[in-house]
């Protein structure tokens, strides 16, 4: 499993840092899990990942997503 930490980030760089590290775990097929802020917004990932179908798990007390890489 991959680890991401995207606390220093803001957005815009948030996402797109979180999008590299998606794009990693996809050549790997291999889950990734991202530290988050928990009181940085979520919102424009949590899209991203329904829009795309990715199963995930988004724990804002301990600022945790875990994303699960697509079956194909």
């Amino acid at each position: 499993m991959l680890h991401q930490d995207l606390r220093s980030y803001r957005c815009p760089q948030q996402f797109i840092q979180f999008k590299l590290g998606l794009r990693e775990a996809l050549s790997t097929r291999q889950a990734i899990t991202f530290s988050v802020n928990s009181d940085e917004s979520m919102d424009d990932i949590e899209r991203y990942l329904k829009k795309y179908a990715y199963s995930y798990n988004l724990d804002k007390q301990q600022g945790l997503l875990l994303v699960e890489p697509l079956r194909v």
